[in-house]
C-alpha cells in the first residue's frame, strides 16, 4: 500500500468514530482535527457514502453526510453491537477448535467452553455429529505436546515402541517431520534413522519421550502413502446443489452446469 493510500485509510477510520462522537460539528473543526484541509475532508466524507455491501447500495452500513455545514454520521445498527454467529457458523469454527484439542492453549480452551455453551440445543448436537466425522475428540494420546514442539523445532526424539505385528517393544530414534491424525488415530511421520528409512509411528504405541538439543537441517515430509486405509479414489465427483443456491454456485463457479430440476451441478 502507498504513503498516499495509507494515509487516506487512517483518515477514513478516524472520521467515522470521530464524528460519531462529535455530531453536529462544522466542516472546518473536523478537518482541523484530522490535520487535513476543507476538500480533503470533503473529499474523503465522499468517499463514505460508497461503503456497503454488493451490490454496494450508498449508506447501507454508514451514512455520512454534511448538513448546514455541519457533519454528522448515523451507523447502522448491526454495528453498534459485534453480530452473533449463526449455529451453522458456530459449528464450523467449535469444530475447527476442537481439531486441535489435544494441542491447544487455555485460551483457545475457555473460548470453546464459552462458545458451546452459547450455541443452540440443536446446533451442540450438530456440533458432537461434525466432531465425531472429523476425528475432533480432544482426548488424546499422551506426548502430542512434546512431539509437536520437537517437530516444530526439528528436533531428534527417542522412545520406546510397541511393534504389533511382531509383539515387540523397541527403542526408536526418529527424526520427525510432521505429526496428523487420520480415522481417528494420531502418528508421528519421520525418519527411522537405525533403519535408515522414513516410517509412520503410532503416538499411542509410543513409550517415554526424550528430546535430543541438537536441531536437525530442514527435510522433505515423508509421503503419507503407507497410511492405513482405503485407498483414495481417482474417479471424478460431481457436487449438485439445490435450486435455492444455484444463482450463488454459478456466479462462482461457471464451470457449473444446470440440471432440469433447476439444481445445478
Amino acid at each position: 500500500m502507498s504513503t498516499e493510500h495509507h494515509e487516506r485509510l487512517r483518515r477514513l477510520l478516524f472520521l467515522v468514530p470521530w464524528v460519531s462522537r462529535h455530531p453536529g460539528r462544522p466542516v472546518d473543526e473536523v478537518a482541523r482535527a484530522l490535520g487535513v484541509t476543507r476538500s480533503e475532508l470533503l473529499e474523503a466524507l465522499e468517499q463514505l457514502t460508497l461503503v456497503g455491501r454488493p451490490p454496494f447500495q450508498p449508506d447501507d452500513f454508514v451514512d455520512i453526510y454534511v448538513e448546514d455545514d455541519r457533519v454528522f454520521v448515523e451507523l447502522d445498527q448491526r454495528l453498534s453491537v459485534p453480530p452473533r454467529l449463526t449455529a451453522a457458523e458456530g459449528v464450523a469454527l467449535a469444530a475447527a477448535a476442537r481439531v486441535l484439542g489435544p494441542l491447544s492453549s487455555e485460551a483457545l480452551k475457555s473460548a470453546l467452553q464459552k462458545l458451546e455453551r452459547v450455541l443452540p440445543a440443536q446446533a451442540v448436537a450438530r456440533f458432537r455429529e461434525l466432531g465425531h466425522r472429523l476425528d475432533a475428540a480432544s482426548d488424546g494420546p499422551s506426548g502430542l505436546g512434546t512431539l509437536s514442539w520437537a517437530v516444530s523445532e526439528r528436533r531428534e526424539v527417542r522412545f520406546d515402541y510397541f511393534a504389533q505385528g511382531r509383539g515387540l517393544t523397541e527403542r526408536r530414534q526418529v527424526q520427525p517431520a510432521e505429526l496428523f491424525t487420520h480415522h481417528g488415530q494420531w502418528y508421528l511421520a519421520g525418519h527411522d534413522v537405525a533403519r535408515g528409512a522414513d516410517r509412520l509411528f503410532r503416538v499411542d504405541r509410543m513409550g517415554p519421550l526424550e528430546v535430543s538439543d541438537v536441531h536437525l537441517p530442514p527435510r522433505e515430509v515423508p509421503v503419507r502413502a503407507h497410511v492405513p486405509g482405503p485407498e483414495a479414489s481417482a474417479e471424478p465427483v460431481t457436487v449438485a446443489f439445490v435450486k435455492a443456491r444455484a444463482a450463488w454456485v454459478r456466479e462462482r463457479f461457471p464451470e457449473a452446469r444446470a440440471r432440469d430440476d433447476g439444481a445445478v451441478g
